[in-house]
């Protein structure tokens, strides 16, 4: 028995040809498998630097802020207590007590102390309490220095004098001499008005 595939004629090809379509089919599904692959490397790192991000200790950054606050809440020179005489400072000082060489005496302990030493004479007020009156707020801690040295109690803020740092010695101490206080200098109150102590001016005569 025969079929039509025995009886071929020569030179002519017979039967139905089929393709390969399992290669293809294996071909995109690595594709697929590949791009796949990626897109979970991808999701993979995103979710490890969100895991990285939350899991940082949070203690660091209040270390951090913390730092900083203290830095910038660190007082300047002018705002804590300082230890050391400022040679830069001037400082004026005048006998209101009537007292003979007073201001002599007193400036000599004031430059002994370390601060320079500027006018040095007599000065009319009637004021009775010594005073060290400060031109300026960055000398306040200075000018309670000088009244510790020389044993006043009394610091004021004045723009009455010129000098960084004005001593106006009046009857109080007059006599005593400079000598260091033991209860630290106080407040302007105690200058009894400081403002209005300078009712004339310094002559410069050593006082």
């Amino acid at each position: 028995m025969t079929d039509e595939f025995d009886e071929i004629e020569p030179g002519r090809r017979s039967g139905a040809h089929r393709q390969d379509s399992s290669a293809q089919s294996n071909v995109g599904a690595i594709a697929l498998v590949i791009i796949l692959a990626l897109v979970a490397v991808l999701l993979v790192v995103a979710a490890i630097n969100i895991i990285t991000s939350s899991m940082k200790d949070p203690e660091d950054n209040v270390a951090d802020s913390g730092s900083d606050k203290t830095a910038s809440a660190s007082p300047s020179p002018s705002e804590s207590e300082v230890s050391v005489a400022d040679s830069d400072l001037k400082v004026d000082v005048l006998n209101g007590s009537g007292v003979s060489g007073v201001a002599k005496k007193f400036s000599e302990a004031v430059e002994e102390k370390g601060w320079g030493i500027g006018q040095v004479g007599n000065y009319s007020t009637g004021l009775s309490v010594s005073t060290v009156y400060y031109s300026d707020e960055s000398n306040k801690s200075q000018a309670k220095m000088v009244a510790d040295a020389l044993g006043i109690e009394a610091t004021e803020a004045s723009t009455d004098f010129d000098a960084d740092i004005t001593v106006v010695i009046c009857s109080d101490i007059a006599e005593r001499g400079p000598e260091p206080s033991e209860g630290g200098s106080g407040e302007g109150d105690s200058a009894e008005g400081g403002a209005d102590s300078g009712s004339a001016g310094a002559t410069d005569n050593n006082g």
